[in-house]
């Protein structure tokens, strides 16, 4: 019982990018441009890969920390902190390509 329970987040966090490129990921905008935070391609398997994924994210002193898929932390600059509405509420959502933070939606913190 207790993998069956586990199963669908594993799943989810392996293909992370492809569960949120659609409806999300595609749409955001870099801040201040026209130029959107994913660079989604189809991979040979058929899902969406890009540079947006689902994450861990924390405040420290007053600025959002955010978790890279390679497990680095990084700090976000608040004009690349999109004021759209969070996909899932429980992890922040990054986009992060050549060492910059392109995009960043926080967890929903309930304030």
């Amino acid at each position: 019982m207790l993998g069956f329970a586990w199963a669908p987040k594993a799943r989810a966090q392996a293909n992370g990018h492809h569960l949120y490129h659609a409806d999300y990921y595609s749409k955001w905008k870099q801040p201040g441009t026209d130029t959107s935070c994913c660079n989604g391609k189809e991979t040979k398997d058929g899902n969406i890969g890009g540079d947006c994924y689902p994450t861990t994210a924390e405040v420290r002193d007053g600025h959002w920390w955010a978790k890279t898929d390679d497990g680095q932390w990084v700090v976000v600059p608040y004009d690349r902190i999109l004021p759209e509405r969070n996909p899932d509420i429980e992890r922040a959502h990054l986009c992060f390509s050549y060492g910059r933070v392109l995009c960043f939606v926080p967890p929903n913190t309930g304030t």
